[in-house]
């Protein structure tokens, strides 16, 4: 990963730096606003950016950026006890192992430069961005359906319940799980998680009218974190998470 975004930037460089330095053709919008979805090695998210040109060739970008995060380790699965005949609705897909799940809102500041510019009729501009900034980390604990026995007899009842040290044995206790309790379970518990984020990808916006964004972006991002990121219970978690990203994005210019 490392090796991937050292010949990202220094590719990119090394275009700039033999970039025309002439002046571009047609209209110079100084305002941008746009926005777009991605999809990443870890997961998903969605973005807005906010630009101002500085020079010809340079510009000033804000980006604020919602992901969610997935460990390299879950495996979603569904156990069928063959319960519906007693009355309960069919188990939902889980993660086994599963402690939090984690979201992030990043915002960061940076530039983009023009390695290429449109032609004036077609083609594809090509630009470089490079951000950096703060990482907010949302870690929304995970819950699970788990059956319990009432009075020792052959009767269950299901009760939804997240990991604890108190309900460790119960919550990994695979023949005791009946499925994911659902989103909404743990919304009033998100506990937060600052870090950094940092991005650099190379963009291609193919849009035909000058004041249009239609861009296809692709590059690599990392964010870190002052401590290991809690989602899995039994796997060692990590502190730094790089991902590739490829996204799509839309937006004008003024």
């Amino acid at each position: 990963m490392k090796f991937a975004f050292f010949l990202l930037t220094l590719g990119a460089f090394v275009s700039l730096s033999h970039a025309q330095t002439s002046d571009l053709h047609g209209i110079i919008y100084n305002h941008e606003m746009s926005g777009g979805i991605e999809v990443h090695t870890s997961g998903w998210g969605f973005f807005m950016n906010v630009n101002h040109r500085d020079e010809l060739r340079k510009k000033s970008m804000w980006q604020f950026e919602f992901m969610q995060i997935h460990s390299p380790k879950e495996v979603k699965q569904t156990i069928d006890f063959g319960l519906a005949f007693f009355g309960f609705n069919s188990p939902k897909p889980f993660v086994y192992g599963k402690q939090n799940n984690l979201y992030l809102l990043n915002v960061t500041y940076g530039k983009q430069f023009m390695l290429a510019e449109k032609a004036e009729k077609s083609g594809v501009e090509l630009g470089l961005n490079i951000l950096g900034g703060l990482s907010l980390g949302m870690l929304k604990p995970y819950y699970l359906n788990v059956l319990y026995p009432v009075d020792n007899s052959n009767t269950y009842t299901i009760k939804a319940i997240r990991y604890t040290p108190e309900t460790a044995e119960k919550f990994l206790d695979w023949f005791s799980i009946y499925g994911g309790a659902g989103f909404t379970y743990g919304l009033d518990e998100i506990k937060f998680l600052p870090g950094i984020h940092l991005k650099s990808g190379l963009n291609f916006d193919w849009a035909q009218n000058d004041d249009a964004i239609k861009a296809l972006e692709v590059g690599v991002m990392i964010d870190a974190y002052y401590k290991k990121v809690p989602i899995m219970i039994l796997d060692d978690n990590a502190q730094f998470i790089p991902n590739l990203y490829l996204s799509l994005q839309f937006g004008k210019k003024w």
